[in-house]
């Protein structure tokens, strides 16, 4: 983990000066050794490209750690105003095809309000199933996907956390329901990502 950061600093270092082509990156006792090629690059500066540059392993846990920390914490405030801003439409009314606030389905009703921030995902059901990540544990702003009148995903909700999702329902408009309601839990297909 530590070595492959060194070398992943260094790539994106020599990409950052225009050198990503033509470097590659050979490891021996924990130190990373790039053979920069000077075929790719202009002859002023081939003779200084062709030397072996060493990139010796620095600790920089710290540094992951708040970088992966602020990642963290963006995604989880993503998916924090994609749920509040999906909770503002509850009670509008189910219209097959709605992509509007007068009425929505339930991929119309996903689509509008990730696109509120700035999210493209495709119009149908079945399309936002295949464009997202499988996800094993699911958090917030999540997708949930169910096979209701026909074969595959054909419903779609947004998960909020502790068992509950939101969604477009045929017969009452948006709404929250849980997954462990019976009619869910035996229709639910699983869950995607879009966000994290």
């Amino acid at each position: 983990m530590r070595f492959s950061f060194a070398i992943w600093t260094f790539v994106l270092l020599a990409g950052s000066l225009g050198m990503s082509q033509g470097a590659e990156v050979h490891s021996r006792q924990g130190v990373a050794f790039a053979q920069l090629s000077a075929d790719r690059t202009s002859p002023d500066i081939g003779q200084w490209l062709s030397e072996k540059v060493v990139v010796r392993h620095v600790h920089h846990a710290a540094v992951i750690g708040r970088f992966a920390s602020a990642v963290i914490a963006r995604t989880s405030l993503l998916a924090q105003r994609l749920t509040k801003s999906a909770l503002r439409f509850l009670g509008v009314p189910y219209v097959f095809g709605g992509t509007t606030s007068a009425g929505f389905d339930c991929s119309g009703y996903v689509q509008h309000v990730f696109a509120m921030h700035g999210i493209r995902v495709p119009r149908t059901a079945d399309a936002q199933f295949y464009a997202g990540q499988h996800v094993k544990q699911l958090r917030p702003g999540d997708l949930v996907f169910f096979q209701t009148y026909e074969e595959g995903p054909s419903h779609v909700g947004i998960y909020l956390g502790h068992g509950r999702f939101v969604h477009a329902s045929s017969s009452r408009g948006v709404m929250i329901s849980t997954l462990s309601d019976a009619y869910w839990a035996n229709r639910y297909l699983g869950a995607k990502n879009l966000i994290h």
